[in-house]
């Protein structure tokens, strides 16, 4: 049985990088700095980091590093868009990595939370399809419990939410990127806080889950009533 420590969430941000993301950068950036930035400043329990960007090739900026040696992001944008594949190797070597750990009888984290931001317009991958990854989802989420939520930039982005098959989703317009982060800000800091008060696994992430659900709901009725037009989330 895998040694769960239920303060600890572990969480992977899989970023999109690619030349169309051009104009959201600097939202992207600095809303993934600030939630590092104030995560870090919650001193109970524990936080580690993986990062992934891509455009046509794939990155690994982090894997598996405590939340207090995650450096402020910088990149440019440019190229075209591999996401399945940014998503895949995201999968992929974080569960590499939690895999090796629960071999070797190593303390693992209560929660697994993989952030992808995109504006979903996928035109490069060439080694995980869109049916891989769509397995590779649903295997982590039904059989280990992990949370995937996907931050869509504006309307056009909701259907490659649907296909991949995200429980989560949220949009947003390219000016208001950035906020599509205070809804992960809020559910990791809620987490965090039933966690710390000695909460159970299930009840700590049944306590997330809603509220991501909340987050996601109010981030995209706003969205809807900036573009006059009802999307679906389901």
């Amino acid at each position: 049985m895998a040694n769960l420590n239920t303060k600890w969430i572990n969480i992977c941000f899989i970023i999109d990088k690619s030349g169309s993301m051009y104009p959201s950068t600097q939202d992207v950036i600095g809303g993934f700095n600030k939630i590092i930035d104030e995560q870090k400043a919650i001193k109970d329990g524990k936080v580690t980091v993986s990062l992934y960007t891509f455009n046509e090739k794939v990155t690994e900026e982090y894997l598996g590093v405590d939340i207090n040696d995650i450096k402020e992001l910088k990149y440019s944008a440019g190229g075209s868009t591999a996401m399945n594949d940014g998503i895949g190797v995201g999968i992929d070597n974080v569960g590499k990595w939690l895999h090796a750990k629960d071999v070797n009888g190593e303390e693992m984290p209560g929660k697994t939370l993989v952030v992808v931001m995109t504006d979903g317009m996928e035109n490069a991958s060439r080694e995980y399809s869109l049916k891989t990854v769509q397995e590779k989802i649903k295997e982590q989420t039904e059989k280990y419990s992990w949370q995937f939520i996907y931050q869509g930039c504006d309307i056009t982005t909701s259907k490659a939410a649907d296909e991949l098959g995200f429980k989560f989703k949220t949009y947003s317009s390219r000016s208001k990127f950035a906020k599509n982060y205070d809804m992960i800000n809020c559910a990791v800091s809620n987490y965090r806080s039933m966690a710390n008060t000695g909460a159970s696994l299930d009840a700590a992430t049944l306590s997330f889950c809603d509220t991501l659900n909340e987050e996601a709901l109010k981030a995209t009725t706003e969205y809807e009533a900036e573009i006059g037009k009802k999307i679906s989330t389901n």
